[in-house]
C-alpha cells in the first residue's frame, strides 16, 4: 500500500509540468498588468481553442496573454463565444468562454504553450471522493510586474483536492450533470515556494483555470492528467467550496454549434 501510495504522489507531481504547458494567466490591461483570470488551451479537430470562464471574458478586448517569460504580452485574436446568463454573471451555472483562435496567435502561443489533445478531455466524468483532482491557476495576489526588468511574473495556485459532498450542490443550486464542486481547505494549501502548507491565496484570477483528474487506478502508468473541468466559482456563501464547469458543455456546444466530430456527454445536450 505504501508503495501505491508513493506512485500516485509521483504522478500527482508528475502531471504538473504537463498542466502548466496548457494553462495562462490572463491579464487586463496593458500597463497595470493585473491579473484577471486564467485559461485552458486546447485542440479538438481543427479548432484551437483558448477556454475561460464567460465572466473573464466578458472583458476580452482588454486581455494580454504574456509570453516569453512576462517580458511580451500579446492580444489573443479570433472568434469569441461567451454564454449569456438567464439573469446576472453571479447565478450563472454555465460561466463559458471559448475563443477560436485565429492563425497568427496560434503561432505566437506555440512558442510558450502546447494545446491540450482532445482526447484528454474527459467528458461523463463520475465523480470520485479521494485526492485525486488538481487545480491549477494564477491568483492576482501572487503575480507582480518587475519594474527593473520591465516583465510580468505569476506564481501558480496548486491544489491537490476532492469532490465535495452531493448535498453541496443544493445549497448553491448547482447541479452535479453540468457542476463539479470540489473542497478548498484554505488553511491547509501546500505552498511549493517554501514547500511547507500555509493558510491559502485569495483565488481571484484563478476563474477559467482547469479542473484535471488523475485516475488513481493508473497508479503504475505515466502520468496523464484529463481536463475535466473549467473553476467558474468560489462560493461566497462557503468558502471551502469551489465550482467548476463540466468539460462536457464545451464539446456539446461545439458539437452542436461547430460541427466538431467528438463523442456525445450522457449528462446532458444543448438544444
Amino acid at each position: 500500500m505504501k508503495n501505491i501510495l508513493e506512485q500516485i504522489a509521483k504522478r500527482q507531481a508528475d502531471s504538473l509540468s504537463i498542466i502548466q504547458n496548457y494553462t495562462c494567466v490572463l491579464i487586463k490591461n496593458y500597463f497595470d498588468y493585473k491579473v484577471h483570470g486564467t485559461g485552458v488551451f486546447i485542440k479538438i479537430g481543427n479548432l484551437h481553442l483558448l477556454i475561460s470562464a464567460a465572466h473573464v471574458f466578458d472583458d476580452f478586448h482588454e486581455l494580454f496573454i504574456p509570453l516569453n517569460n512576462g517580458e511580451t504580452l500579446i492580444k489573443p485574436g479570433g472568434r469569441i463565444i461567451v454564454n449569456n446568463p438567464k439573469s446576472s454573471r453571479d447565478k450563472d451555472e454555465l460561466d463559458i468562454g471559448i475563443v477560436i483562435l485565429d492563425n497568427l496567435t496560434i503561432k505566437d502561443l506555440k512558442k510558450d504553450y502546447n494545446f491540450l489533445d482532445e482526447n484528454n478531455l474527459e467528458i461523463n466524468h463520475k465523480n470520485n471522493y479521494s485526492y485525486n483532482y488538481i487545480i491549477w491557476g494564477y491568483p492576482s495576489s501572487w503575480s507582480k510586474k518587475s519594474i527593473s526588468r520591465n516583465s510580468f511574473h505569476s506564481r501558480p495556485f496548486i491544489h491537490f483536492t476532492k469532490c465535495a459532498d452531493a448535498s453541496e450542490y443544493r445549497k448553491v443550486n448547482r447541479y452535479e450533470f453540468l457542476n463539479i464542486i470540489v473542497d478548498y481547505d484554505r488553511q491547509n494549501v501546500l505552498n511549493f515556494k517554501s514547500r511547507n502548507f500555509s493558510f491559502g491565496p485569495d483565488l481571484f484570477g484563478i476563474s477559467g483555470c482547469g479542473l484535471w483528474y488523475l485516475n488513481p487506478k493508473d497508479y503504475d502508468k505515466i502520468a496523464n492528467p484529463k481536463l475535466i473541468g473549467i473553476m467558474t466559482d468560489w462560493t461566497i456563501s462557503n468558502r471551502s467550496n469551489l465550482i467548476a464547469t463540466r468539460v462536457d458543455a464545451i464539446t456539446e456546444f461545439l458539437r452542436k454549434n461547430e460541427g466538431i466530430d467528438f463523442p456525445e456527454s450522457n449528462l446532458f445536450s444543448f438544444k
